[in-house]
C-alpha cells in the first residue's frame, strides 16, 4: 500500500517539524516518487523565496507616520 502525503506533511517536513518515523517515510517517498519530489521541491523553493523576500512599508506610509510622530 502506497502512502500518500499531503502538502501539509511536506511543509512540516521542510520545516523539520515531523517525527523521526514520519521524516524517514516522507524522505523515502521524495526519493522514490518523482511527483512527490517535484512537489517537495516546489514547496522548498517557495519557502526559500519567502525567506529572501523583504517587506517594507510604502514610502507614503512612512512619511505619514513621521508627520504624525513629529506633531
Amino acid at each position: 500500500m502506497m502512502q500518500i502525503y499531503s502538502q501539509e506533511d511536506l511543509i512540516l517536513y521542510a520545516y523539520n517539524e515531523t517525527e523521526l518515523n514520519d521524516s524517514v517515510r516522507i524522505q523515502n517517498a521524495i526519493d522514490s516518487d518523482p511527483l512527490v519530489e517535484s512537489e517537495y521541491k516546489e514547496i522548498t523553493d517557495t519557502l526559500n523565496f519567502l525567506d529572501r523576500l523583504l517587506l517594507e512599508p510604502d514610502e507614503k506610509v512612512m512619511n505619514r507616520l513621521m508627520e504624525v510622530i513629529g506633531n
